[in-house]
């Protein structure tokens, strides 16, 4: 969005509703500029970023704003690149679908922390937004039009731990030690938990079956019930047909 590279043309803020088995493409114009030296230098930037994915044959991410689509750039066009000092750049970005992603993250603490306590020893740490909360049980609002994909990390010691919202219940059947954590993932249906020693273990068959942990979050006002004796982030993958202006 500034010189060397800026973007003078996009399609990211339209939205299509029908379905596309080979994928969807987005398109961005962008001008690039420098003196001679410069110019062939910014060039060979840009090449260095865009080439990456396509070559790996994988998925990056495109960011417009807070919201960012799964995609790669499938063809690059030059235009106008007289005397080495500016040329217009076509993009044309491929994406599986077309699901642009706002993530909205929370920590949820234990009932013996709040956010004036110190030491919280979680194995990393996020900026998330968070509030002191009466012993496991949370509200949160969710200003978006459908069900959503999660990812709930659960930190441990805990025992069978689980997580209520709105009636719907989460619950893995595994002891989490201290310093270890597990990785609910709606997305891939994969449960994992990290220990101390590096392995990871899937507790796919540990998930409990009376309701499914991969059940999409759904939108409004979320109320959240656990043991209050462990803590958990969770976080909202809300997905959109175009880019949030």
């Amino acid at each position: 969005m500034k010189s060397p590279f800026r973007t003078v043309e996009a399609d990211w803020f339209d939205a299509d509703w029908t379905e596309s088995s080979p994928g969807y493409e987005k398109t961005v114009d962008i001008d690039v500029f420098g003196n001679r030296e410069q110019f062939a230098e910014n060039m060979e930037y840009l090449y260095s970023i865009i080439a990456v994915d396509a070559e790996e044959n994988t998925y990056g991410r495109l960011y417009v704003n807070d919201t960012f689509l799964r995609c790669r750039i499938q063809t690059s066009k030059k235009t106008n690149w007289k005397g080495y000092i500016y040329s217009e750049v076509e993009l044309t970005f491929i994406a599986p679908e077309l699901a642009w992603v706002v993530e909205m993250r929370r920590r949820f603490y234990p009932s013996q922390e709040s956010e004036d306590d110190t030491g919280l020893n979680f194995p990393y740490d996020h900026p998330f937004d968070f509030s002191a909360e009466d012993a496991g049980m949370a509200v949160w609002e969710i200003d978006h039009v459908t069900s959503s994909d999660f990812q709930m990390i659960i930190y441990g010691p805990c025992a069978n731990p689980y997580v209520i919202i709105n009636d719907h219940t989460y619950a893995i059947y595994t002891d989490v030690e201290n310093g270890e954590y597990m990785v609910i993932d709606s997305r891939d249906c994969t449960v994992k938990k990290y220990l101390i020693n590096g392995t990871v273990q899937d507790m796919f068959h540990e998930r409990g079956l009376a309701d499914s942990v991969f059940e999409k979050i759904p939108s409004g006002l979320l109320r959240l019930n656990w043991s209050g004796s462990f803590g958990f982030d969770l976080t909202l993958f809300l997905e959109r047909r175009e880019a949030r202006w």
